[in-house]
């Protein structure tokens, strides 16, 4: 009884604490404000978030993937593929991929930690290597960046421009500097004059190597040099180009959250108030002055002889009363032969419970009197 009081208590608490709640953040909020919020978590387990929606804004198809070989890029349909290296299995020969390219696709291939020894090898075919000496410049053929210095000198003005987002730590050099490139190349340097960015002209395609594509990132896409070059290579200049767009790259953060969408946009501040409160009123249950632990004033129980035929009476409905009256004979000879009294030896079980009861009375009035005169 106590325990269904105590969960009823509880359940009205909580109820108004809830209806409380809803009340006030529905009715009571009268001024407007504004309240930062940071990226929902799809934005952030997605780096190329924003140049994705972009591509689609203007028209393009793009699909994702978390793995991919050289048959999922030759059996495809994607014109435009972006891979991250180490999202790739490179179990076959880039150099498949060269027909391919020369019909008129586009792969653009983001180096990371990783650099598969196919990879490698299909580089130095190319002409380029990765340039892990920081100290060394770079011996590309810079056609690009010669043609832009003929526009500079043809008009007298030199331009101090914001270079991409490059990747830091990865840079490319000529494989063999006697050796002249396979393809028609354009590079793109940083302010070191490290060569960040390497694009091969193959047939009607191109073949595009960088380090971590930072410059394709979210964080990265407000500035007016990221997004010029991530509309050239994605190719988002050309008007009415219906063009298919596949990245390869890490999943890994587009797992369901544990709680669902309990923790996403403002969520937390409300799951962890109500927990609070819930807790608050847990254990304001079980404190003394109000709870479960409260003191209950004990009721006084019934004598002893009306327990006694109380119990009598049941043991005697359910057919049991004469196995208790033989194992009480025999517990009370017991206990009168060690105090040197001698029972009767009428059979006890045969008799009815009321004069069961009183010879139990003298027998106990007798061993009480003796336990006297000892005293």
């Amino acid at each position: 009884m106590k325990d269904n009081q105590s969960l009823t208590v509880f359940l009205v608490i909580l109820g108004i604490i809830l209806f409380a709640g809803v009340f006030c953040y529905t009715q009571l909020e009268i001024v407007p404000s504004t309240r930062w919020e940071g990226p929902t978590r799809e934005v952030r387990a997605n780096s190329f978030y924003a140049l994705e929606k972009w591509l689609e804004e203007s028209g393009r198809t793009v699909k994702s993937l978390s793995t991919g070989n050289v048959d999922t890029i030759l059996n495809g349909s994607e014109n435009i593929i972006f891979l991250e290296t180490s999202c790739f299995n490179w179990s076959k020969n880039p150099e498949l991929l060269i027909p391919w390219l020369e019909e008129g696709n586009r792969l653009i291939i983001s180096l990371d930690t990783y650099l598969n020894y196919r990879l490698k090898d299909f580089m130095a075919s190319l002409g380029i290597s990765r340039d892990d000496n920081d100290d060394e410049t770079d011996a590309l053929l810079i056609i690009e960046e010669e043609k832009e210095e003929e526009k500079e000198e043809e008009s007298g003005e030199t331009k101090q421009e914001k270079l991409p987002y490059f990747d830091r730590g990865i840079s490319f050099k000529k494989a063999d500097t006697d050796t002249p490139l396979r393809y028609k190349t354009l590079v793109m340097n940083n302010s070191n004059g490290k060569t960040k960015l390497v694009k091969f002209e193959i047939g009607k395609g191109s073949l595009i190597f960088t380090g971590t594509a930072n410059f394709l990132k979210n964080h990265a896409l407000h500035e007016k040099q990221n997004v010029d070059l991530a509309a050239d290579i994605f190719l988002v200049d050309i008007p009415g180009s219906e063009q298919e767009i596949l990245f390869i790259r890490s999943l890994s953060g587009n797992k369901q959250h544990l709680l669902g969408n309990l923790a996403e946009r403002g969520n937390p501040a409300a799951l962890i108030i109500s927990f609070a409160l819930l807790v608050v009123a847990g254990f304001w249950m079980v404190i003394p002055i109000f709870g479960r632990c409260r003191s209950v004033p004990e009721k006084p129980g019934k004598p002893l002889n009306e327990r006694f035929l109380a119990e009598g009476h049941f043991l005697k409905k359910n057919h049991a009363l004469g196995k208790y009256i033989e194992i009480y004979e025999k517990e009370l000879e017991q206990r009168a032969r060690s105090q040197g009294i001698t029972p009767a030896n009428a059979v006890l079980k045969k008799i009815t419970f009321v004069q069961f009861l009183n010879k139990q009375k003298k027998l106990m009035e007798q061993l009480e009197k003796l336990n006297r005169e000892k005293l």
